[in-house]
């Protein structure tokens, strides 16, 4: 039986479909066209989105967790199952840095959750962002624990995730980090800076080699000044490189978001949520990783104040695009589902609404704030009335 939703206005990348008409075939996306011209054929279960925007699903490739439940460990299965509520159709679960036998386990553990996954948003992989970070740069990670990144370290990772590591964020400028940057590349790991104190040269050389995103820029490392461009200026001056960014409107300021969107363009700048296991909780004392975690409601800190991750999910950032940056609604869409999905090689069937892409969508109100969740074609979480 095919789906079809009627009456929304449908965002594609080439035109805005209003109102209009998007058919689901199983998991995939049929046809998009025009109310007008469509005619409603017997047995179809039609889902009427008057007034609604209909749009890719969002895809989040930085996320810790949310709602109490954390990415690294068996709660794997409950963001999983949570996501869907704040439009996430995919995403890359991610993981902090921990002792060496945490690691061991926890890792363990989510391979066995994405063995058999719920049902719920798709889990693409692993996010691994740490310990292979700077001293110089650890955000709210225990420098005690960090490691220089080796072949060694990739194939441990490798092994305890059953293959599923698809993203390792590291500094390269630590011990020979960055001559493992071919070796990701060959075991299709996407190699990602980040927490680095590197240099413009060196971050420069690393990108020659296949280096090709950056976590959470501006955050976490080497700031940008004209006698030391660092990593923030290599980033911004290479068209190559996509740059992850927190929208949350606390991480980084609306002006230093603007210069990266004028920078890079939109085809190149990716939103992540970098929400902490606690997002979406109430104001409290939580703890994360064997710190103390404050939320003041909008959000998440140490008690000196060092920001530990975001209190946003990526809804909120997609909405913060708009609003801070006066993005319109095709160009956001970009950013959360199109760009993150071309920068982790799965452009071809995720992260636009086209025929014959995969049927993950959001359908969202006038406010943009999430109504419907479908993942390859199944209603997964509609909002109650």
């Amino acid at each position: 039986m095919k789906t079809i939703l009627i009456g929304g206005k449908v965002c594609t990348p080439d035109k805005i479909f209003d109102p209009g008409v998007l058919v689901l075939d199983n998991k995939s996306i049929k046809t998009i066209e025009n109310k007008s011209k469509f005619i409603i054929p017997k047995n179809a279960n039609v889902l009427d989105t008057s007034g609604c925007w209909i749009l890719p699903g969002f895809i989040d490739i930085h996320i810790h967790g949310l709602l109490g439940y954390d990415c690294m460990g068996p709660d794997l299965d409950q963001v999983i199952r949570k996501l869907p509520e704040y439009g996430v159709t995919s995403f890359m679960a991610t993981t902090m840095t921990r002792p060496k036998e945490e690691i061991n386990s926890l890792i363990s553990h989510m391979a066995s959750v994405l063995s058999d996954p719920p049902v719920g948003a798709r889990c693409l992989g692993i996010h691994v962002e740490g310990p292979h970070l700077s001293p110089e740069r650890p955000g709210m990670a225990n420098s005690e624990w960090f490691s220089p990144l080796t072949t060694n370290e990739v194939d441990w990772l490798q092994n305890i995730a059953n293959g599923l590591v698809r993203m390792l964020t590291f500094a390269p400028e630590e011990g020979t980090a960055i001559d493992v940057i071919p070796y990701l590349i060959e075991k299709n790991i996407i190699p990602v800076i980040g927490h680095s104190n590197a240099s413009y040269e060196l971050t420069k050389d690393a990108i020659a080699l296949g280096l090709s995103q950056a976590t959470h820029t501006f955050n976490a490392m080497r700031p940008l000044h004209h006698r030391d461009p660092s990593v923030v200026g290599a980033v911004l001056a290479c068209p190559s490189i996509v740059a992850q960014l927190i929208c949350d409107g606390h991480h980084v300021h609306p002006g230093a978001m603007q210069v990266l969107l004028n920078a890079k363009g939109i085809s190149r700048v990716c939103l992540i949520s970098d929400a902490a296991p606690f997002a979406g909780l109430p104001s409290g004392k939580y703890n994360w990783g064997k710190q103390d975690i404050y939320i003041d409601g909008e959000t998440s800190r140490l008690d000196d104040g060092t920001l530990a991750g975001s209190h946003a999910l990526i809804d909120a950032g997609f909405r913060n695009s708009i609003d801070l940056l006066d993005l319109n609604i095709s160009e956001a869409s970009q950013c959360t589902s199109m760009v993150p999905a071309q920068s982790i090689g799965i452009g071809n069937i995720k992260g636009q609404l086209l025929p014959g892409y995969d049927a993950d969508i959001v359908v969202l109100d006038k406010n943009y704030k999430p109504l419907l969740t479908i993942v390859e074609g199944k209603v997964i979480w509609r909002a109650t009335q």
